[in-house]
């Protein structure tokens, strides 16, 4: 019988006071990159995302909360937009690569997850192969008409602070390596309420986060031009976009105002994510504007 080799090992050296500290027995926890990125974040005097997230906002809303649980029940001719983890893409919602919609007022429409403006929509479950599905947000730049959630994805509204921010931020290294640290399971990796809460961010003053917002709605408007062809390209074809969208995926891509109006989206999001982490590695102050 062939012998199988020896699992891979990985040796980390930790003192007593940083183990008790963060109260975790796993190795990959203590992994250089994370502990590196947790000296950088206290060097810039980061607080809890939670600090600004609220329990429960003016209007009677939760801070933050999962979509609906339970069976789900589509409706072609339901009133009301229904997103799954496939529909989160990096600049923005694509409605046209699963289309579904849900009856308003039914049990896969809770009112507690329904969808408004800025509102931070975060993926918080991935399975093996999918993990760069976890994390992945957005901020819903307008009214988008009705919508709500699948269990899988987290409805963050924030206070005193610009949620295009906090969103950027998250995309940024600094924010996926907190992801990636505290993400558990085997087949299905999750993120909890509370593991949010407790991610780190960095105070950045009023001007900076206006430029932010101001960049990332610039963003979202060639993601909507783009999304708006594909949208129409569906409905003018009729063909159904396939179990994860491969058949309007291909069909789009051979669009050149569609291709165009996505690759400008996704350079201007590289762009402000490259802009945010050279700000907060001390590189410079300011937030240079894209340039075409």
């Amino acid at each position: 019988m062939q012998e199988l080799p020896d699992a891979p090992t990985l040796e980390v050296k930790i003192g007593r006071p940083e183990l008790l500290r963060h109260n975790r027995w796993n190795a990959g926890y203590f992994e250089e990159r994370f502990r590196q990125n947790e000296r950088k974040l206290k060097n810039l005097r980061s607080v809890p995302l939670g600090d600004f997230i609220p329990d429960e906002l003016p209007d009677g809303s939760k801070g933050i909360t999962y979509g609906q649980v339970g069976a789900r029940k589509l409706s072609s001719r339901g009133s009301v937009r229904y997103l799954q983890v496939i529909n989160i893409r990096d600049t923005g919602i694509d409605f046209a690569v699963k289309p579904d919609r849900v009856a308003e007022g039914s049990h896969n429409d809770p009112e507690r997850s329904r969808v408004s403006a800025e509102d931070i929509l975060f993926t918080n479950n991935a399975f093996r192969g999918t993990e760069t599905l976890i994390g992945r947000c957005v901020v819903v730049p307008r009214d988008c008409g009705k919508i709500n959630v699948s269990q899988h994805i987290d409805r963050i509204r924030v206070d005193r602070i610009d949620p295009f921010y906090v969103c950027c931020f998250l995309k940024s290294r600094f924010g996926a390596l907190q992801v990636q640290r505290v993400m558990h399971g085997v087949d299905a990796m999750t993120i909890s309420f509370g593991q949010i809460r407790r991610i780190e961010i960095p105070q950045l003053s009023v001007d900076l986060q206006f430029e932010i917002r101001r960049q990332y709605l610039a963003m979202s408007k060639r993601h909507d031009q783009a999304m708006t062809i594909k949208e129409r390209l569906l409905d003018e074809s009729g063909i159904d976009p396939g179990q994860y969208g491969e058949a309007i995926n291909n069909l789009a891509n051979r669009n050149p105002a569609y291709k165009r109006a996505m690759a400008e989206a996704q350079e201007r999001l590289k762009h402000l994510i490259s802009q945010l982490e050279t700000v907060l590695e001390g590189g410079q102050k300011k937030i240079k504007p894209f340039t075409c």
